[in-house]
């Protein structure tokens, strides 16, 4: 699997709780990252 180049930015954001699951699937709907990437990103603690 190929990840996205949003991917990294947007783990970052949810790390650092700038975006919640909703703008996730804003995101994979935009075709920016994948479902498979939102699940990885939603699996990551935030601080």
């Amino acid at each position: 699997m190929e990840i996205s180049n949003m991917y990294g930015f947007l783990l970052n954001m949810w790390i650092m709780g700038k975006i919640d699951e909703a703008y996730l699937t804003v995101q994979v709907t935009k075709r920016r990252i994948t479902d498979e990437e939102k699940a990885m990103i939603l699996a990551t603690s935030q601080v």
